[in-house]
């Protein structure tokens, strides 16, 4: 058994072999197999897949090594990436310190929609910019029968999912303590949780933009559009009351939307500022009171922000997995010349 999994492994080095594996053609043949690959050949001349050989479990475990392995190659795009996240945290770490006056009220605000919109925007362009050229290897693999939708996705998501995580964690690491958010050990990991659920969420959204479209310039044609609606809808710009009545559901699938409330609530709740020298005019002095003037407070909760994020998440996972199965190239099928 365990020199079994040893070679299953070892055939995640090279491209070739998981090929042979994953098609059954790594592995001993028998009279069966014969019967198998012939009939697969003849299903395939009439316009059907062929179907994997390899288990589920092999297949994930197989394409989670490929996976993990393209990640390891790509150290310039990542060093980019990481490079990004720690400059964004530093210009506004640079433009923005925060204290307690009235004028921080405004300042919390914006930067937080900022800590929202910058990670949105590069985790959703970094996954649709890359995606739509995989798909297309992809899919001919899968013809080949090499392996199915399900495993494929499972195996991408969980190998670049530490990635994600640790890029946001960077940003927000490198921000919080130089703009001078809450200095509380819960409140911080509260931003680094929401933070990267958010630049999860915009990647899964890529995914699925970029499996929707047919084609790169078509996925980034759609991008810009993506954006927009986000950032229109994200809970700062326009408040849901405002929205037109046919376009109320739109900010619920907002991922900026919920990120912005998930961080405002965590910021603001319990902080009291300092009021105007002048006593009939005083201002905002609490946290609440500067939620409720966007509509965000009341009844609204962290938990609620995670949730609804959560939900989008799994929605465009699992829309993404019923495009891939369902875009596979099909192939004309053969039939015999006609008889004079």
């Amino acid at each position: 058994m365990v020199a079994d999994i040893i070679r299953k492994f070892k055939l995640m080095m090279t491209r070739a072999p998981i090929v042979k594996y994953l098609s059954g053609k790594g592995k001993g043949k028998g009279p069966d197999d014969e019967n198998n690959n012939q009939n697969n050949n003849n299903n395939n001349g009439n316009g059907n897949n062929l179907k994997p050989k390899a288990s589920l479990m092999e297949q994930y475990a197989l394409l989670y090594g490929r996976a993990v392995k393209d990640i390891g190659r790509a150290k310039g795009p990542n060093l980019i990436k990481a490079s990004q996240q720690i400059t964004s945290a530093l210009v506004y770490g640079g433009i923005y310190s925060l204290d307690l006056s009235q004028r921080s009220i405004q300042d919390r605000f914006g930067l937080l929609s900022l800590c929202v919109i910058g990670p949105t925007n590069l985790a959703l362009a970094g996954t649709i910019r890359t995606f739509p050229r995989e798909k297309t290897i992809v899919s001919d693999e899968r013809a080949k029968g090499m392996y199915g939708a399900l495993p494929y996705l499972l195996s991408k998501i969980v190998a670049e999912l530490p990635v994600a995580t640790v890029l946001s964690s960077m940003f927000g690491a490198v921000l919080y303590p130089l703009v001078n958010l809450r200095k509380s050990l819960r409140k911080f990991m509260v931003f680094l949780g929401v933070s990267t659920l958010n630049t999860v969420t915009a990647s899964a959204l890529g995914l699925l933009i970029g499996a929707v479209a047919p084609s790169q310039d078509t996925a980034l044609a759609l991008f810009p559009v993506a954006i927009i609606l986000n950032v229109v809808f994200n809970g700062m710009n326009l408040s849901v009351e405002s929205t037109p009545k046919l376009l109320r559901w739109l900010p619920n699938l907002s991922i900026c939307r919920w990120a912005f409330e998930g961080l405002a609530l965590n910021e603001f709740r319990g902080l009291t500022f300092q009021p105007r020298p002048r006593p009939a005019h005083p201002g905002t002095l609490r946290g609440e009171d500067a939620l409720d003037r966007l509509s965000i407070g009341g009844k609204n909760t962290i938990k609620r922000t995670v949730v609804a994020q959560s939900l989008i998440l799994g929605g465009c996972y699992y829309q993404t997995y019923r495009v891939l199965r369902g875009t596979r190239p099909q192939y004309a099928k053969i039939r015999p010349p006609p008889s004079f």
